[in-house]
């Protein structure tokens, strides 16, 4: 039936024909009590549908089969992280966990866009448990002396071990048993202290439950995971999990007393959020102490990086154009985009200072340092995004995971580059004003006017982006 459904969904998405799937085959896991249909499609660069479409058809075709209590379709995560929601609960036994699970996985049951939920604590085959009845109890019988007897009745117990010359032969005796499975346990006689025997079924009551097939511990306790998949264009797993924190994880952890820990994509972003935002600081303070040291000035590294952030808003439009949502891959890119606008900045700065050095005053440097830049600001810029745009267009699964950054550095440098030669010169001539205000206030209080100051008249005027240097010596 699935297999039907498959073959459906390939006809319905390519009606001309094109060979979308190439195998599917089954497994069986988890006790039994679980199966996997794998299917694999031809690659991606050789077929016109998406892997996501492809999913959404077999999953609108599935069948219900009876006796299938839970049936979900995914694609295969070929990336770190895990899937895209995951959620531990831990420190309760094991059917409060499966409780909360359950509880969990209908609320995930009720968003738009998730699919594929389940859990980690599967059902397992049907077993037969039992419990001493008043009578057992009354004739000295225990749960571990029935538990014994029942294994030596099924397994057999070691009695001898012979030693010939080669190998040593172990004897074993085991009952006969007439019935098998559970007819052959509720036919078992048991011994008791005194010696007689009595049916098994007389001094015990059955219950048959269904086990789970695996139960996983982390650190001494029983854990359950809840994950589910979602439809990128619907819903984000960011999105669900927000959601989930705001309104539902409180009353589960109270009610069923369990701790809740995010795992998986969300908790691979958080720990790739850290350690961008550690990397960042420690760029932009490399970069601030190279441009400091290189210009002999504080404030030139300030509006030679004050271009960044206009970056960054090109890159956020060019993500919302193309409708890509911003990953870590994007916010990675934006590193190297900050190197290459702080780049232009410098080339900027450096001919704008070399003008100044001729005697030059700051309206006139500026204008004359964008004439003469104006040409490699573009071609830095330019042949840099040329290089990048046909990465936009590559179909290959590799490619997938990097386009994000292209797009970042594409857009990101398209804004920027423009507002360079008109920002940074700005941003110049307001840290002139700055100085200019800071020195009337504090530096000169018996000189002239602080319209004086800023058009150049006081004999202590001193340049636009003063050196360290420059100062020790006038403070001398």
């Amino acid at each position: 039936d699935i297999e039907k459904a498959i073959s459906e969904a390939e006809i319905s998405l390519a009606p001309d024909g094109e060979q979308l799937v190439v195998t599917t085959y089954a497994e069986l896991n988890a006790g039994n009590s679980n199966a996997t249909i794998n299917v694999f499609l031809t690659p991606s660069e050789t077929r016109t549908v998406r892997t996501s479409l492809i999913t959404q058809a077999v999953r609108e075709r599935l069948p219900m089969i009876a006796g299938v209590q839970n049936i979900g379709v995914r694609e295969a995560n070929n990336g770190p992280g895990g899937r895209a929601i995951e959620v531990q609960f831990s420190g309760a036994d094991t059917n409060t966990l499966k409780q909360a699970s359950e509880e969990l996985q209908a609320i995930l049951a009720g968003f738009t866009g998730v699919t594929a939920i389940s859990d980690s604590l599967n059902y397992g085959d049907p077993e037969l448990t039992m419990q001493l009845s008043a009578r057992g109890i009354s004739l000295g019988f225990t749960l571990e002396m029935l538990g014994t007897q029942i294994r030596d009745a099924f397994e057999g117990r070691e009695v001898a071990t012979i030693a010939t010359q080669n190998e040593e032969i172990t004897v074993r005796l085991q009952r006969s048993l007439n019935n098998v499975g559970s007819a052959a346990l509720r036919d078992l006689w048991v011994r008791s202290n005194e010696g007689g025997f009595v049916p098994l079924s007389s001094i015990v009551t059955f219950a048959e439950q269904r086990g789970f097939s695996r139960i996983i511990r982390e650190e001494g306790k029983s854990t359950v995971t809840v994950r589910a998949d979602v439809e990128d264009e619907t819903i984000t797993g960011s999105e669900v999990i927000e959601r989930l924190r705001e309104d539902y994880f409180a009353s589960i952890a109270s009610k069923y007393a369990v701790a809740i820990n995010v795992e998986g994509t969300e908790a691979e972003r958080d720990a790739a959020f850290g350690d961008l935002q550690l990397g960042a600081f420690v760029a932009l303070g490399v970069m601030y102490i190279i441009i400091a040291w290189t210009f002999a000035s504080y404030f030139a590294p300030l509006a030679v990086m004050l271009i960044i952030p206009f970056g960054i808003v090109g890159a956020i439009w060019g993500h919302y154009f193309l409708g890509f949502d911003l990953t870590i891959i994007s916010l990675m890119g934006l590193l190297g985009l900050a190197g290459i606008l702080v780049n232009d900045s410098i080339v900027f700065i450096s001919r704008l200072k070399e003008r100044q050095a001729m005697g030059e005053s700051l309206r006139m440097a500026s204008n004359g340092a964008a004439k003469d830049r104006l040409r490699a600001v573009l071609l830095t810029s330019l042949t840099t995004i040329g290089g990048l745009i046909p990465l936009l267009f590559e179909k290959s699964l590799q490619a997938q995971f990097l386009i994000p950054m292209a797009v970042t550095m594409i857009f990101g440098l398209g804004l920027a580059t423009l507002l360079v030669l008109f920002l940074v010169p700005a941003f110049m001539a307001i840290g002139t004003d700055i100085g200019a205000l800071l020195r009337w206030l504090f530096m000169t209080p018996n000189a002239a006017s602080f319209s004086d100051l800023l058009a150049g008249r006081h004999h202590d005027q001193r340049p636009l982006v003063e050196s360290v240097e420059s100062e020790t010596i006038i403070r001398e």
